[in-house]
C-alpha cells in the first residue's frame, strides 16, 4: 500500500541541498514523520537520504519519493553503533559532495508499562545516543564548510507527564542535547534545533497505543486527544515535516538552540480549561 502524499508545492526551498534522514522508512499508507520529511524535503529539491536499518522500509519510503517525481537514495545501517554512522556519513559525502542538513528523526516508543533493563537501553540508546552518534559523523564535515542544520525530532514528552519513562527521558536528553550542541557548533555556522511533536496521527504512535493494525479501534481516545488540544483536530506526520523543513531552511538561518512544539497548543494551555471540550466525548464518536 503506497504512502498517501498530499499536495506539495514545488518551490525548489531546499535545491541542492544534501540531508540525512534517520528512520526515514515507512511501511503501508500513513506517512511517519521520518518519510514524511524525506518526501517532503525531496519534493522541495533536496539530495534526501533515507536512512534506515531496514532495507525494505527504506525502499518503501523510496518510492513515495520517486512517485512524486523527485529523487532519494537509500543507505541502509544501525545508526546506534558509531562504526555504521561514520560510514552512513562518508557515503553521503562520496555521493553528494558534503551534508547541509541531519535530521535526527529515529525512534521507537514501546509499551513501558513492564520494562526492564534492556528495554530501557534499547529506548535511550535509539532514541538520544543515537543521535549523538549520528551528529558526531556529520559534525566534521559541516565544520569544514562553515555551516550546516541538525534538527532533532523530540517530542511533547520531554516537558509532559503521561508519556513512557524511558521515551520520556531519552527525549528530554535529547532536547538538553540540542541545546548544549547548538552553543559549541554555533561559532562552525552550525544551528540546532529541535521539533517536539504532540499527539499526531503517526504508525509509532498508534502502535504504542496497539491501534497500528486497525485505525478504527480506540476512535474516542482519538477524538479526545484532538479535542484536547487547541485547536480541535489531531496532527499528522506531515505537520511535523514542514516544521522540520522551515529548520533545514535558510528561513531560519537566525534562529537555533530551540525548541517548538507541534501539538495543536497542547502544552500551552491550562488543561481544566479544556473540559469543557472533553464531555461527553464518546458520542462524538
Amino acid at each position: 500500500m503506497a504512502l498517501e502524499v498530499p499536495e506539495i508545492v514545488r518551490d525548489g526551498r531546499l535545491r541542492d541541498r544534501t540531508v540525512i534522514v534517520t528512520g526515514g522508512g515507512s511501511s503501508g499508507d500513513m506517512a511517519g514523520t521520518g518519510a514524511a520529511i524525506c518526501v517532503l524535503f525531496a519534493v522541495k529539491g533536496a539530495n534526501v537520504v533515507i536512512l534506515d536499518r531496514d532495507q525494505d522500509r527504506a525502499a518503501h519510503t523510496l518510492a513515495a519519493v520517486e512517485a512524486e517525481g523527485a529523487k532519494a537514495t537509500v543507505v541502509v545501517a544501525d545508526i546506534t553503533d558509531g562504526a555504521q554512522c561514520r560510514a552512513a556519513a562518508e557515503q553521503t559525502q562520496r555521493t553528494y559532495g558534503g551534508v547541509d542538513v541531519l535530521v535526527n528523526n529515529a525512534a521507537i516508543a514501546p509499551p513501558e508499562q513492564d520494562a526492564d533493563e534492556a528495554l530501557w537501553d534499547a529506548i535511550v540508546t535509539l532514541n538520544l545516543k543515537a543521535a549523538k552518534l549520528m551528529s558526531d559523523a556529520v559534525l566534521p564535515p559541516m565544520r569544514q564548510r562553515g555551516r550546516g542544520s541538525i534538527v532533532n525530532i523530540s517530542s511533547i514528552a520531554a516537558y509532559e507527564a503521561g508519556g513512557g519513562q524511558a521515551y520520556s527521558a531519552a527525549k528530554a536528553g535529547l532536547d538538553g542535547l540540542g541545546r548544549a550542541m547548538a552553543f559549541h557548533e554555533g561559532p562552525h555556522g552550525i544551528r540546532v534545533n529541535n521539533v517536539a511533536p504532540g499527539h499526531v496521527a503517526i504508525p509509532m504512535g498508534l502502535g504504542f497505543r496497539g491501534w497500528d493494525n486497525d485505525l478504527a479501534a480506540g476512535r474516542a481516545t482519538r477524538i479526545r486527544r484532538a479535542r484536547a488540544t487547541m485547536l480541535g483536530t489531531e496532527g499528522t506526520g506531515w505537520d511535523v515535516a514542514y516544521a522540520a523543513l522551515f529548520f533545514a531552511s535558510d528561513e531560519s538561518r537566525y534562529v537555533t538552540a530551540t525548541s517548538l512544539p507541534v501539538d495543536g497548543g497542547t502544552t500551552a494551555v491550562f488543561p481544566i480549561m479544556m473540559w469543557s471540550q472533553l464531555a461527553n466525548i464518546e458520542d462524538a464518536g
